[in-house]
């Protein structure tokens, strides 16, 4: 990257400007005459729609966001990213920023892709443009580049996440009702929070490196609690190594196939409420339920339970469980999120059909270089990073991959520096045994019935919608079709479950009623829009709710027979 620096100046109306300084070039980074008309012209002309998320590239002296927020305010959604960190804002620019309702501002070395794809989540269904501040392209500076690489990482991430959604969509509402005849009465994982204040953890992944630190885990095992994500314990098992617990949130049964069958594990489990019912079934040790904030189902008949938030990464999950659990330190080891060799499983970690090759990317190691990894673990890695943001004054954490990605705040220690043997094996807890119980089964069957009342009132609702007519809708018509939705979302597992699922849509919805909708101005194309729209996302739930309800596992407990 060229070495640059940024000072200030004095346009001729008075008024501050930086001005980018590199390789014998001045630029400013405002019109040296008149910033305001420079604004005011460039905002008139790249946005010609005020209904999208908008991105801005550059803040230069705070003027751009005078006129965003005078003229603008009807931008559901504006984030202004400031490449250079050394553009200070003055108290009057910050002061407008904190006061508006639409406008975020961040410096680019803050900003982390997953920030943005959590914004973009919040509006789905608008589209977005990006708009560069005046005299910024002109730099010709890496760091441009940089942020516009960052909001296409945002964007290829929000993808993934909203793949997952649907991959995992039938999976997240069976499994939790499956579970119900363990989890039911299992006891949660909320009772031990905090109890393991002052102790020591090891959190082992599947990565490479977790062949070459079998010998440290026997070593500290006796001094520090070993926690194995569910694909890396086949790979202990095999060493002889038998951690404390092991965490599942595999919702799917190639997991099951892969991680966890024919396996011989008697030790503590924890379960996600929504991990794949052969996993608990088949598990013949302790067990401990963790409630995942995406289940509505478990979450509807345990609200007193803490919620965990979902991630892609079981690790990620068991590492933010370490920091409340109430752990000193804790050591990764496997968590490579890299290819070492070509490789990011470990020897004896079963690499199932789902594994596909993806685009790779170069990221930072922790041996100071380079190293290649995907854009799923790139998205694993921007999710360890907000965690570790988080968690980082209450817990230390070290890394013992030393080819692996670097995770911001947890530095690379070698294992001969681990001072193991301070930390004692001495919290006293108790844990009942996985067994099936009657209530679990009733209450499953509850819900199963629940739900088939809830196709009942989608069907009787849908069939409405078809009676509108199809090319003039009135706002009568609308007004009968939001009755429709406010019925439907009086069903909490409709509300705190099913729609879930459908985030997608619903968010959509949502998101065009907010910014695109005025009843006293709406066009006829508007509300046929909206319509079909509503009308769609019944549908979908008709589709989704028959999905579930003819599920085989599902019907062995309750079945009225095949939905159509």
């Amino acid at each position: 990257m060229s070495i640059y620096e940024i000072t200030s100046g004095t346009a001729d109306d008075g008024s501050l400007i930086f001005i980018y300084k590199s390789e014998g070039i001045n630029i400013p980074l405002n019109s040296k005459i008149s910033p305001k008309r420079e604004i005011a012209k460039l905002l008139n002309k790249e946005i010609s729609e005020k209904n999208k998320i908008t991105f801005v590239i550059g803040i230069g002296n705070g003027e751009i966001v005078e006129t965003l927020q005078s003229e603008y305010q009807d931008i559901p959604k504006i984030i202004i990213i400031e490449p250079f960190q050394e553009v200070v804002l003055n108290d009057f620019t910050l002061n407008k920023i904190k006061i508006s309702e639409n406008i975020e501002f961040h410096y680019l070395k803050d900003l982390l892709p997953i920030m943005i794809t959590s914004i973009l989540e919040q509006f789905r269904g608008l589209s977005s443009q990006i708009i560069i501040h005046p005299k910024y392209d002109q730099t010709n500076s890496e760091l441009i580049n940089d942020t516009l690489k960052l909001i296409e990482k945002s964007l290829s991430l929000y993808v993934i996440n909203n793949n997952t959604v649907n991959f995992f969509k039938k999976n997240w509402i069976i499994e939790p009702i499956l579970n119900l005849i363990y989890t039911y009465e299992m006891d949660p994982i909320d009772r031990l929070m905090g109890e393991f204040r002052g102790k020591g953890a090891i959190l082992v992944s599947s990565g490479p490196s977790l062949t070459e630190n079998i010998d440290l885990i026997k070593k500290v095992q006796d001094h520090m609690y070993v926690f194995c994500v569910g694909s890396a314990l086949r790979a202990l098992l095999k060493y002889d190594v038998h951690p404390d617990f092991v965490v599942s949130m595999d919702s799917s049964l190639t997991n099951y196939e892969a991680h966890f069958k024919g396996l011989d594990y008697k030790g503590i489990a924890i379960f996600d409420t929504m991990t794949h019912h052969l996993i608990l079934e088949n598990h013949q040790g302790k067990a401990l339920k963790l409630l995942s904030e995406m289940d509505g189902i478990t979450g509807s008949l345990f609200p007193e339970m803490t919620r965990f938030f979902s991630v892609a990464s079981v690790a990620i999950s068991t590492l933010n469980l370490i920091g409340q659990l109430g752990f000193q330190e804790v050591y990764l080891v496997g968590q490579d999120l890299s290819y070492i060799d070509k490789k990011y499983y470990a020897e004896g970690i079963t690499v199932h059909e789902g594994v596909t090759i993806e685009e790779e990317l170069l990221v930072d190691s922790n041996d100071g270089g380079k190293v290649l990894t995907s854009e799923t673990l790139y998205a694993q890695i921007d999710s360890f990073n907000q965690l570790t943001n988080l968690i980082k004054d209450h817990i230390k954490m070290y890394n013992l991959s030393k080819k692996g990605a670097k995770i911001n705040h947890v530095p690379y220690i070698n294992a001969e520096k681990i001072d193991y043997q301070r930390f004692v094996k001495d919290v006293d807890f108790s844990v009942n045994q996985n067994i099936k119980n009657n209530k679990g089964k009733e209450k499953a069957i509850e819900v199963i019935k629940n739900l088939y009342q809830i196709l009942d009132l989608v069907k009787v609702e849908e069939r409405k919608m078809k009676k509108i007519r199809e090319n003039v809708v009135n706002i009568s018509d609308i007004r009968t079709l939001l009755k429709s939705v406010k019925k439907l979302r009086k069903e909490p597992l409709v509300e705190g479950s099913l729609l879930n699922q459908l985030i997608d849509d619903v968010q959509r919805i949502s998101n065009h009623f907010e910014y695109n909708y005025n009843e006293t101005q709406t066009t006829n194309d508007q509300r046929k829009e909206m319509r079909d729209s509503i009308h769609v996302l019944f549908i979908k739930l008709k589709k989704y709710l028959e999905l579930l309800l003819n599920d085989e596992e599902i019907q062995k407990f309750y079945s009225k027979g095949e939905c159509k």
